[in-house]
């Protein structure tokens, strides 16, 4: 009998032991399924800066902002430019203000996944007007 209830006790250790590694293993799967998704949220964040950012360098560097556009594959849709990409959409507003010796070009750079918005970047250039 007294080799019955020391089975019994190793067995019921050994269950304890398999149950730990499997609440362990659970909590552990958790931790990595979170970890992938916020790598994959951070990978197209950098994405969606660096395109955002190649975007508004080109538009300051721009002589005619929307043959650049055009020439760079936007479309035009009312009073936004929009460029759409596999995990985001790039969108650009322009606005114009007449000043007395030229021209000030404000312009907005967003990326947008679905209606959240991923990256916005103002940006300003000053056009001298043509003597």
């Amino acid at each position: 009998m007294r080799s019955g209830n020391r089975s019994n006790a190793l067995l019921v250790e050994l269950l304890i032991v398999v149950l730990f590694f499997m609440l362990s293993s659970t909590v552990l799967l958790q931790v990595f399924s979170t970890a992938r998704s916020q790598s994959a949220l951070s990978a197209k964040l950098i994405s969606a800066s660096n395109a955002a950012q190649d975007a508004a360098d080109r538009l300051y560097a721009a002589e005619d902002v929307e043959s650049a556009l055009k020439e760079m594959g936007w479309t035009q849709e009312n009073d936004a430019w929009r460029l759409p990409g596999d995990s985001f959409d790039l969108t650009v507003s322009l606005s114009r203000e007449q000043q007395p010796c030229g021209e000030l070009l404000r312009y907005q750079v967003r990326a947008l996944s679905g209606e959240q918005t991923l990256v916005e970047l103002p940006g300003a250039r000053y056009q001298e007007a043509a003597q």
